[in-house]
Protein backbone atom coordinates (compact mmCIF):
# COMPACT_ATOMS: atom_id res chain seq x y z
CA UNK A 1 0.00 0.00 0.00
CA UNK A 2 2.94 2.32 0.61
CA UNK A 3 3.57 2.53 -3.16
CA UNK A 4 0.00 3.68 -3.84
CA UNK A 5 -0.82 7.36 -3.50
CA UNK A 6 -4.63 7.66 -3.26
CA UNK A 7 -6.04 11.18 -3.41
CA UNK A 8 -9.70 11.25 -4.56
CA UNK A 9 -12.58 9.07 -3.37
CA UNK A 10 -14.66 8.17 -6.45
CA UNK A 11 -17.36 5.78 -5.24
CA UNK A 12 -18.55 3.35 -2.60
CA UNK A 13 -20.48 0.17 -3.36
CA UNK A 14 -21.29 -3.05 -1.51
CA UNK A 15 -18.17 -4.61 -3.05
CA UNK A 16 -15.75 -1.89 -1.99
CA UNK A 17 -14.42 1.66 -2.20
CA UNK A 18 -12.93 3.12 -5.37
CA UNK A 19 -10.18 5.73 -5.22
CA UNK A 20 -8.24 7.67 -7.82
CA UNK A 21 -4.50 7.88 -7.30
CA UNK A 22 -0.96 7.41 -8.63
CA UNK A 23 1.16 4.31 -8.87
CA UNK A 24 4.56 4.12 -10.60
CA UNK A 25 3.87 7.51 -12.25
CA UNK A 26 0.55 6.30 -13.71
CA UNK A 27 -2.96 7.65 -13.09
CA UNK A 28 -4.78 4.71 -11.57
CA UNK A 29 -8.01 3.62 -9.93
CA UNK A 30 -7.67 1.47 -6.82
CA UNK A 31 -10.55 -0.67 -5.60
CA UNK A 32 -10.33 -1.56 -1.90
CA UNK A 33 -12.44 -4.68 -1.42
CA UNK A 34 -15.10 -4.60 1.25
CA UNK A 35 -14.70 -7.70 3.44
CA UNK A 36 -16.05 -8.51 6.88
CA UNK A 37 -12.75 -10.21 7.61
CA UNK A 38 -9.79 -11.19 5.47
CA UNK A 39 -8.97 -14.78 6.41
CA UNK A 40 -5.85 -16.64 5.31
CA UNK A 41 -7.99 -18.59 2.85
CA UNK A 42 -9.45 -15.41 1.30
CA UNK A 43 -5.94 -13.97 0.99
CA UNK A 44 -4.81 -17.16 -0.75
CA UNK A 45 -7.85 -17.22 -3.09
CA UNK A 46 -7.21 -13.56 -3.97
CA UNK A 47 -3.63 -14.44 -4.97
CA UNK A 48 -4.81 -17.36 -7.09
CA UNK A 49 -7.68 -15.56 -8.83
CA UNK A 50 -6.15 -12.13 -9.39
CA UNK A 51 -3.95 -13.20 -12.39
CA UNK A 52 -7.15 -14.03 -14.34
CA UNK A 53 -7.88 -10.28 -14.43
CA UNK A 54 -4.51 -9.35 -15.97
CA UNK A 55 -5.69 -9.59 -19.58
CA UNK A 56 -3.41 -7.44 -21.74
CA UNK A 57 -4.01 -9.24 -25.04
CA UNK A 58 -7.30 -7.65 -26.18
CA UNK A 59 -7.90 -3.96 -27.02
CA UNK A 60 -11.47 -4.05 -25.67
CA UNK A 61 -10.56 -5.54 -22.28
CA UNK A 62 -9.28 -3.21 -19.55
CA UNK A 63 -6.89 -5.29 -17.42
CA UNK A 64 -6.15 -5.09 -13.74
CA UNK A 65 -2.54 -3.84 -13.56
CA UNK A 66 -1.62 -4.95 -10.08
CA UNK A 67 -2.90 -5.85 -6.66
CA UNK A 68 -2.13 -5.37 -2.99
CA UNK A 69 -2.57 -8.36 -0.69
CA UNK A 70 -1.95 -6.94 2.78
CA UNK A 71 -4.68 -8.28 5.07
CA UNK A 72 -6.98 -6.81 6.16
CA UNK A 73 -6.67 -4.86 2.88
CA UNK A 74 -7.09 -6.42 -0.55
CA UNK A 75 -6.80 -3.94 -3.43
CA UNK A 76 -6.95 -4.14 -7.23
CA UNK A 77 -5.33 -1.45 -9.37
CA UNK A 78 -6.27 -0.49 -12.93
CA UNK A 79 -5.72 2.38 -15.36
CA UNK A 80 -7.70 5.58 -14.75
CA UNK A 81 -10.15 6.36 -17.57
CA UNK A 82 -11.10 10.04 -17.59
CA UNK A 83 -14.33 9.47 -19.54
CA UNK A 84 -15.58 7.00 -16.95
CA UNK A 85 -18.07 4.24 -17.68
CA UNK A 86 -20.43 3.66 -20.60
CA UNK A 87 -23.26 4.31 -18.12
CA UNK A 88 -21.81 7.77 -17.44
CA UNK A 89 -21.27 8.43 -21.16
CA UNK A 90 -24.92 7.65 -21.93
CA UNK A 91 -26.68 9.02 -18.84
CA UNK A 92 -24.26 11.36 -17.08
CA UNK A 93 -24.66 14.51 -19.16
CA UNK A 94 -21.16 14.25 -20.66
CA UNK A 95 -22.13 16.13 -23.82
CA UNK A 96 -20.85 13.33 -26.04
CA UNK A 97 -23.32 12.61 -28.84
CA UNK A 98 -23.99 8.89 -29.14
CA UNK A 99 -25.65 8.55 -32.54
CA UNK A 100 -26.52 5.20 -34.12
CA UNK A 101 -23.10 4.83 -35.76
CA UNK A 102 -21.27 5.42 -32.48
CA UNK A 103 -23.71 3.18 -30.58
CA UNK A 104 -22.94 0.35 -33.01
CA UNK A 105 -19.18 0.89 -32.64
CA UNK A 106 -19.48 0.76 -28.84
CA UNK A 107 -21.68 -2.35 -29.03
CA UNK A 108 -19.14 -4.03 -31.33
CA UNK A 109 -16.31 -3.20 -28.89
CA UNK A 110 -18.22 -4.88 -26.05
CA UNK A 111 -19.22 -7.88 -28.18
CA UNK A 112 -15.59 -8.42 -29.23
CA UNK A 113 -14.45 -8.29 -25.59
CA UNK A 114 -17.13 -10.74 -24.48
CA UNK A 115 -16.38 -13.11 -27.38
CA UNK A 116 -12.75 -13.10 -26.26
CA UNK A 117 -13.63 -13.72 -22.60
CA UNK A 118 -16.02 -16.53 -23.52
CA UNK A 119 -13.24 -18.07 -25.61
CA UNK A 120 -11.02 -18.50 -22.56
CA UNK A 121 -10.93 -21.88 -20.88
CA UNK A 122 -13.47 -21.99 -18.08
CA UNK A 123 -10.88 -22.32 -15.31
CA UNK A 124 -9.25 -19.10 -16.58
CA UNK A 125 -12.46 -17.06 -16.51
CA UNK A 126 -13.54 -14.67 -13.80
CA UNK A 127 -17.04 -13.94 -12.50
CA UNK A 128 -18.04 -10.88 -14.51
CA UNK A 129 -21.54 -9.37 -14.74
CA UNK A 130 -22.02 -7.37 -17.93
CA UNK A 131 -23.72 -3.99 -17.64
CA UNK A 132 -22.96 -0.43 -18.74
CA UNK A 133 -21.36 0.43 -15.36
CA UNK A 134 -18.74 -2.28 -15.92
CA UNK A 135 -17.67 -0.99 -19.36
CA UNK A 136 -15.13 1.84 -19.41
CA UNK A 137 -14.62 4.40 -22.18
CA UNK A 138 -11.18 5.24 -23.54
CA UNK A 139 -10.05 8.72 -24.62
CA UNK A 140 -10.84 7.84 -28.26
CA UNK A 141 -14.32 6.52 -27.29
CA UNK A 142 -13.34 2.86 -27.46
CA UNK A 143 -15.34 0.69 -25.05
CA UNK A 144 -13.38 -1.65 -22.77
CA UNK A 145 -14.83 -4.28 -20.47
CA UNK A 146 -13.42 -3.57 -17.00
CA UNK A 147 -11.81 -6.59 -15.33
CA UNK A 148 -11.64 -4.67 -12.03
CA UNK A 149 -15.44 -5.02 -11.84
CA UNK A 150 -15.16 -8.82 -11.78
CA UNK A 151 -16.05 -10.58 -8.57
CA UNK A 152 -13.73 -12.90 -6.68
CA UNK A 153 -15.08 -16.26 -5.52
CA UNK A 154 -15.33 -15.00 -1.93
CA UNK A 155 -17.24 -11.81 -2.84
CA UNK A 156 -21.00 -11.32 -2.69
CA UNK A 157 -21.90 -14.93 -3.43
CA UNK A 158 -25.61 -15.07 -4.26
CA UNK A 159 -26.10 -11.31 -3.99
CA UNK A 160 -27.57 -9.20 -6.77
CA UNK A 161 -27.01 -5.45 -7.14
CA UNK A 162 -27.76 -4.61 -10.80
CA UNK A 163 -30.78 -6.79 -11.70
CA UNK A 164 -31.93 -4.54 -14.58
CA UNK A 165 -29.25 -6.07 -16.81
CA UNK A 166 -29.61 -9.65 -15.57
CA UNK A 167 -31.42 -12.50 -17.29
CA UNK A 168 -34.58 -13.97 -15.73
CA UNK A 169 -32.79 -17.27 -15.14
CA UNK A 170 -29.84 -15.54 -13.42
CA UNK A 171 -32.32 -13.87 -11.06
CA UNK A 172 -34.19 -17.07 -10.21
CA UNK A 173 -31.65 -19.92 -10.35
CA UNK A 174 -28.30 -20.77 -8.80
CA UNK A 175 -25.24 -19.83 -10.93
CA UNK A 176 -24.41 -23.54 -11.29
CA UNK A 177 -27.83 -24.15 -12.90
CA UNK A 178 -27.65 -21.57 -15.68
CA UNK A 179 -25.86 -21.18 -19.00
CA UNK A 180 -23.54 -18.28 -18.14
CA UNK A 181 -22.76 -17.45 -21.79
CA UNK A 182 -26.47 -17.22 -22.67
CA UNK A 183 -27.11 -15.15 -19.55
CA UNK A 184 -24.36 -12.72 -20.60
CA UNK A 185 -26.04 -12.43 -24.00
CA UNK A 186 -29.28 -11.29 -22.31
CA UNK A 187 -27.28 -8.64 -20.45
CA UNK A 188 -25.80 -7.56 -23.78
CA UNK A 189 -29.31 -7.21 -25.23
CA UNK A 190 -30.22 -4.80 -22.40
CA UNK A 191 -26.99 -2.91 -23.10
CA UNK A 192 -27.94 -2.71 -26.82
CA UNK A 193 -31.34 -1.36 -25.79
CA UNK A 194 -29.59 1.21 -23.58
CA UNK A 195 -27.37 2.31 -26.48
CA UNK A 196 -30.37 2.53 -28.83
CA UNK A 197 -32.67 4.46 -26.46
CA UNK A 198 -30.07 6.35 -24.29
CA UNK A 199 -32.31 5.44 -21.34
CA UNK A 200 -31.55 3.67 -18.05
CA UNK A 201 -33.41 0.33 -17.96
CA UNK A 202 -36.24 0.35 -15.39
CA UNK A 203 -35.03 3.65 -13.91
CA UNK A 204 -38.33 4.11 -12.05
CA UNK A 205 -37.97 0.89 -10.02
CA UNK A 206 -35.82 0.02 -7.03
CA UNK A 207 -33.31 -2.79 -7.67
CA UNK A 208 -35.38 -5.22 -5.57
CA UNK A 209 -38.64 -4.40 -7.40
CA UNK A 210 -36.86 -4.63 -10.73
CA UNK A 211 -35.33 -8.05 -9.98
CA UNK A 212 -38.60 -9.49 -8.67
CA UNK A 213 -40.62 -8.25 -11.65
CA UNK A 214 -38.09 -9.54 -14.23
CA UNK A 215 -37.92 -12.96 -12.55
CA UNK A 216 -41.58 -13.42 -11.61
CA UNK A 217 -43.75 -11.04 -13.68
CA UNK A 218 -42.04 -11.09 -17.09
CA UNK A 219 -40.96 -7.44 -16.89
CA UNK A 220 -38.93 -6.68 -20.03
CA UNK A 221 -37.49 -3.58 -21.71
CA UNK A 222 -39.81 -2.25 -24.40
CA UNK A 223 -38.27 -1.66 -27.81
CA UNK A 224 -39.62 1.72 -28.96
CA UNK A 225 -40.56 2.66 -32.49
CA UNK A 226 -38.02 4.75 -34.30
CA UNK A 227 -34.90 2.74 -33.54
CA UNK A 228 -33.14 0.92 -36.36
CA UNK A 229 -35.17 -2.18 -37.36
CA UNK A 230 -31.93 -4.17 -37.65
CA UNK A 231 -30.94 -3.21 -34.11
CA UNK A 232 -34.45 -3.95 -32.80
CA UNK A 233 -34.30 -7.40 -34.39
CA UNK A 234 -30.87 -8.08 -32.90
CA UNK A 235 -32.05 -7.04 -29.40
CA UNK A 236 -34.99 -9.48 -29.68
CA UNK A 237 -32.73 -12.32 -30.86
CA UNK A 238 -30.23 -11.75 -28.03
CA UNK A 239 -33.09 -11.57 -25.52
CA UNK A 240 -34.77 -14.83 -26.51
CA UNK A 241 -36.71 -16.23 -23.54
CA UNK A 242 -35.10 -19.62 -24.27
CA UNK A 243 -31.41 -19.31 -23.26
CA UNK A 244 -30.52 -22.10 -25.70
CA UNK A 245 -31.78 -20.02 -28.63
CA UNK A 246 -29.70 -16.93 -27.90
CA UNK A 247 -26.68 -16.45 -30.19
CA UNK A 248 -23.06 -16.51 -29.04
CA UNK A 249 -20.92 -13.37 -29.06
CA UNK A 250 -18.85 -14.94 -31.84
CA UNK A 251 -22.05 -14.92 -33.94
CA UNK A 252 -23.05 -11.37 -32.96
CA UNK A 253 -19.67 -9.74 -33.78
CA UNK A 254 -19.96 -10.15 -37.61
CA UNK A 255 -23.60 -9.01 -37.52
CA UNK A 256 -22.68 -5.78 -35.71
CA UNK A 257 -19.65 -5.33 -37.95
CA UNK A 258 -21.91 -5.49 -41.01
CA UNK A 259 -24.50 -3.12 -39.45
CA UNK A 260 -21.76 -0.61 -38.63
CA UNK A 261 -20.67 -0.18 -42.25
Amino acid sequence: MAELSLHTHLASSPSGETWRGRWQNNDIVAKILNLRECTARISRDFNEEFPKLRIFSHPNVLPVLGCVNQPPQLVTVCQYMARGSLHRLLHGGTGVVVDTARALRLALDVARAMAFLHGLERQNRCRFHLNSKHVMIDEDLTARVNMADSKFSFQEVGRIYEPAWMSPEALSKRPSDINLEASDMWSFAVLLWELATREVPFADLSPMECGMKIALEDLRVEIPRGISPHLAKLIRICMNEDPGKRPSFAMVVPILDKMKR
